[in-house]
């Protein structure tokens, strides 16, 4: 797909991830427009999502809309995360296909793997295992928007297709700690307790689950890289670095981003999540994509965000 010429749509330019895309598209000098949530009642306005996709006419359209959150709040709201990203899938989705956009791309979650997949994570194993129960409903909604992807290409002809990113951190975060992954939870509480001379900090869960960490600026390279040439019969496809670190490595690295000089102190009695989750990007690199930015760079660039704001 040629997008020097193509009209581009992001639905959920408010999101991290979304946000992301949409400053890639300057860079890149692209036409792209975004809509938000705030803008479609949290995605239930149909009338406002279709209103927006006739507007906008475009040829390629990124999903990276829906309510997502750490650990916490998907305990505390399971129900809400489920409806926002149900909504997404059957009134953003369903007029994409409605008007027949030509090419969409679907920003779905490393939620959506089993729980007890064989590591790394490869597109095989899909549906092939219960969810982390943690995140159940919201991964139950994520992976319903990657079926409609291939559903719509199976009865349409559509070229659509979702990609699986790794867990997301970056200067476009809103650092809310309702809603931030554990990087971004990590930055700002141990930004805070530095303020206050906290001498001690407590980390949910034991520190020894692993993940792997892609800089948002990376994802939205690889959006794009894949709107361009990636051939969405294919199907999924994950998107993510070559390396996992432990929860307890990610502290540490952002203890030091921060300069936070207290304790830190993991709490066990809190759930730890999944114990590894780290996503097979070789497809990804066989096509010619790597990621660009260091974890502690990333991090930094992250931190000067968050203090600019």
């Amino acid at each position: 797909m040629n997008l020097t010429s193509a009209r581009i749509w992001i639905a959920g330019g408010e999101t991290l991830a979304g946000a992301a895309l949409a400053a890639e598209a300057r860079r890149r000098g692209l036409a792209a427009s975004t809509l938000s949530a705030a803008e479609t009642a949290d995605w239930a306005d149909a009338a406002a999502i279709e209103s927006a996709l006739a507007a906008a006419r475009p040829d390629l359209v990124f999903v990276a809309a829906g309510e997502s959150g750490g650990i916490a709040l998907n305990r505390a709201h399971p129900a809400r995360l489920l409806e926002s990203n149900l909504r997404v899938v059957l009134n953003v989705l369903g007029a994409a296909a409605r008007r027949r956009v030509p090419r969409l791309l679907y920003l779905a979650s490393s939620c959506c793997y089993p729980r007890d997949a064989a590591q790394p994570l490869r597109i095989e194993s899909l549906m092939t295992g219960p969810f982390e129960p943690t995140n159940a409903a919201y991964s139950a909604a994520k992976l319903a928007g990657l079926m409609a992807c291939e559903a719509v290409r199976q009865e349409h002809g559509l070229a659509w297709f979702a990609a699986i990113p790794s867990t997301l951190y970056g200067p476009e975060d809103h650092f809310d700690p309702e809603h931030a992954h554990v990087a971004s939870s990590l930055l700002v509480r141990m930004h805070e307790a530095k303020q206050r001379n906290v001498p001690a900090l407590s980390v949910w869960g034991t520190g020894t689950p692993r993940r792997d960490f892609l800089f948002s600026r990376d994802l939205a390279d690889a959006a794009f890289f894949l709107a361009e040439k990636y051939d969405a019969a294919s199907g999924p496809i994950n998107v993510g670095p070559d390396a996992d670190r432990s929860i307890a490595e990610v502290a540490a690295t952002v203890q030091q981003v921060v300069g936070y000089p207290g304790a830190l102190e993991f709490d066990a009695s809190q759930p730890d999540g999944a114990p590894l989750k780290r996503l097979d990007a070789a497809p990804l690199r066989a096509l010619g994509w790597r990621p660009r930015v260091d974890f502690a760079d990333g991090l930094r660039e992250t931190y000067a965000a968050f203090l600019r704001r």
